[in-house]
């Protein structure tokens, strides 16, 4: 009995609840955990200064020695005369990463930098990828190609009128001519797809449309739920209900004493009970 009633508490009734995204069915990693053992992500590299900004400052012949004649400067290029330090990292006693500042050795080159960045991959949002992305919007919704444009280059067009002047506008004839905006996609974004978060497929635990799957079985349930509580009396539906909500038996069914009420409350939901596992049974064959 406990089951049925917890069947008709959950009833598909409500929003559909999305239990995953459409991004993807079946997993598409058969990957060997033996092979990607030792194997990381693959990041861009960036060193500073490049070969190039190095060779444009020596072109400058701009060179700068100090008092003992030591070159500390090459163009924007300085360098240690061996009294200058920078921050660095090693590990302490007790086995942890803790900062420290290194003394540069004489003629080191400062600032400079050697560490691995973003991951390799897809580049982001190009103006290529906008371009197409904000085509298929604009052809699936069959409206024009959206113009984004810049809030620094946006034309207000605004005219500041009076209440008495707004009331003499309304009132004189012909009124103004109104203009209608054809059909068009929302522009505050350069991007169109982020007014439509449904519309992506994103990785699990983002944002992405209901997979079919769950669209498809929250219907066919629906409607199975439909069609048994069409074959219920208004009785059991009484029934179910009052057992929702209250505290003892006494309560499902009130009036007279309190076992004289429970007796009844528990025929009456013994029938209501048996009438909805008949129903469902009915209703899903």
């Amino acid at each position: 009995m406990a089951e049925q009633l917890m069947a008709w508490r959950n009833k598909p009734e409500g929003p559909i609840e999305p239990v995953k995204t459409n991004w993807s069915v079946i997993p598409a990693n058969d990957n060997n955990p033996e092979d990607v053992a030792d194997l990381g992500i693959e990041r861009s590299w960036r060193i500073t200064p490049s070969v190039g900004e190095i060779m444009a400052s020596v072109a400058t012949h701009d060179v700068e020695r100090n008092d003992d004649g030591q070159i500390v400067r090459i163009g924007k290029l300085r360098f240690s005369d061996g009294a200058q330090t920078e921050r660095a990292y090693c590990y302490g006693v007790d086995g942890k990463l803790v900062q420290y500042d290194a003394r540069m050795p004489t003629g080191a080159m400062l600032g400079t930098r050697d560490k691995p960045e973003t991951q390799l991959g897809g580049t982001g949002h190009t103006e290529r990828s906008t371009v197409r992305s904000n085509s298929y919007f604009a052809e699936v919704f069959d409206v024009e190609y959206p113009e984004y444009v810049k809030a620094g280059k946006r034309r207000t067009g605004k005219v500041l009128m009076t209440q008495a002047e707004q009331l003499s506008v309304l009132a004189s004839e012909p009124w103004p001519e109104i203009k209608m905006c054809p059909p068009s996609l929302p522009c505050g974004t350069e991007r169109v797809a982020e007014n439509f978060v449904g519309m992506h497929k994103g990785k699990k635990g983002e944002s992405g449309a209901i997979a079919w799957e769950d669209i498809a079985m929250a219907r066919v349930h629906r409607e199975i739920w439909d069609e048994t509580v069409r074959m219920l009396s208004e009785k059991d539906i009484e029934t179910l209900d009052a057992a929702l909500d209250a505290r003892n038996l006494a309560e499902v069914a009130p009036g007279g004493h309190r076992r004289t009420a429970e007796r009844r409350a528990k025929r009456e939901l013994q029938a209501a009970n048996d009438n909805l596992v008949a129903a469902r049974k009915i209703a899903a064959a």
